[in-house]
């Protein structure tokens, strides 16, 4: 059995398609390129989060038939939800939307003539948790604890595509991760489609955290809203840094008081200064990430001209940016609309600030020692990320699963160049969880 995956879009969909190579194990499957051609299945697990994810599905499915005329073709996720008949259009043999993705795993078992049980065809939503399937490191792991999203922001088709907001139970999602340090996991990724909102232990994300930490996990949280980030989750990433990963990506799409408010935001400019001051006041070494979206219906030049200027107060880390495109059937898509051609320069605009006030948060770094986890080797180096999410490429003896000190002595992009000066002491073993 020969096997090719594409995972497009958000780390939910990446913990979903690793799971799944997980309960097709009866298969046996060889995991190919997809451009390797000769496959027997080709899973392609879709995004729709914009119009540009809408067509680089399209696009994936046209390939994964062109170089594999004869595979069993599957579409799921998000785009599978929104156009299940275009999909089958181009190619694909089955089409399973997320409000049936627990079924994937019966659907292609019983392709290939393997019966599904309820191992393979498990009765809880929160399939994907990531119990079946780890990250091609095998050092982090994601732990999906939270699905589906009612905030309701009007430029968003997500909610309609994930549906309501379902939370894993804490005890559950604590199994699980006993089990993935037992296999070797060093961190665990927590994610979720709204993962703040998170609802499953009696002190919501920031109890996880605390216990998953007391397992004896060094935890990272994926993105998360910026009101959903309480003091109390602020104070336990502090308390426990630096295995618990000292950073936060908090969406911000606008600067503009007025765009957040017509967006459906639930935060201002002032919240949003104010969490962020409060964060680096209370977690040492604390970096932010964010995202920005060019263009929204309305948005006037002075309004991008004044999310320019925050992200220059703020100085994250890094930005991501985006181009608004209207989503169909949302209320920002009835909205008057920025002009393409002014989304587009804008959008490129961002993209240099974020350049530069990424190479300035960057450039500091030379010459500093630090904290790196090595999630493999390749080519001689040692690649990982630091507690602050830093990408680092190191020289020198080091083995997938190791903390190890290193001195940065160049920066390439994003990317921090070092060398290993050892091991980090006092690495701690899995601790017995506390009663409650």
């Amino acid at each position: 059995m020969r096997a090719a995956f594409r995972t497009l879009g958000c780390k939910v969909n990446q913990v979903e398609t690793e799971a799944l190579l997980g309960f097709l194990k009866a298969l046996e499957p060889e995991v190919v390129p997809l451009e390797a051609g000769g496959a027997d299945l080709v899973v392609i697990n879709s995004c729709a989060v914009t119009t540009t994810a809408e067509a680089d599905t399209r696009k994936e499915v046209r390939r994964a038939r062109r170089y594999n005329p004869h595979a069993f073709i599957v579409v799921t996720g998000c785009y599978a939800e929104l156009a299940p008949e275009v999909l089958k259009e181009l190619g694909a043999d089955a089409v399973v939307p997320n409000a049936r993705k627990a079924e994937l795993p019966r659907v292609i078992l019983e392709r290939f003539g393997l019966p599904s049980d309820p191992i393979t065809t498990p009765p809880n939503e929160f399939w994907g948790a990531g119990e079946r399937g780890l990250l091609n490191s095998r050092v982090r792991a994601f732990l999906k604890v939270q699905d589906g999203c009612q905030a309701g922001c009007a430029y968003c088709i997500i909610p309609r595509l994930r549906g309501k907001e379902r939370h894993r139970d804490h005890r559950e999602a604590l199994a699980e991760a006993e089990a993935l340090l037992r296999m070797g996991i060093k961190e665990i990724v927590l994610t979720g489609v709204r993962l703040g909102s998170y609802k499953g232990h009696p002190r919501g994300l920031a109890g996880l955290v605390e216990d998953l930490y007391h397992l004896g996990a060094k935890v990272r949280l994926s993105s998360i809203e910026p009101e959903d980030t309480g003091e109390d989750l602020l104070k336990v990433i502090g308390r426990y840094a630096p295995e618990v990963r000292p950073h936060l990506h908090l969406s911000l799409q606008t600067g503009s008081d007025r765009l957040l408010k017509l967006m459906g935001r639930r935060y201002d400019k002032a919240y949003y200064r104010e969490l962020v001051q409060r964060a680096y006041d209370l977690i040492p070494g604390f970096a932010l990430t964010t995202d920005v979206i060019a263009g929204l219906p309305t948005e006037t030049e002075e309004e991008h001209r004044e999310t320019l200027a925050f992200l220059e107060e703020l100085r994250p880390t890094r930005v991501h940016a985006f181009t608004y495109t209207p989503r169909p059937k949302t209320r920002a898509a009835s909205m008057p609309q920025v002009p393409p051609e002014v989304r587009k320069r804008r959008t490129k605009e961002l993209i240099a600030l974020a350049q530069r006030l990424a190479e300035e948060r960057i450039r500091p770094r030379l010459g500093e020692r630090v904290e790196v986890l090595v999630e493999r080797v390749q080519g001689g180096e040692a690649l990982g990320h630091t507690p602050d999410y830093y990408e680092a490429r190191l020289e020198g003896e080091a083995r997938p699963g190791e903390t190890v000190w290193a001195r940065v002595h160049g920066v390439e992009g994003y990317v921090l160049l070092g060398r290993v000066e050892g091991v980090k002491e006092g690495a701690r073993g899995p601790l017995e969880l506390p009663v409650r």
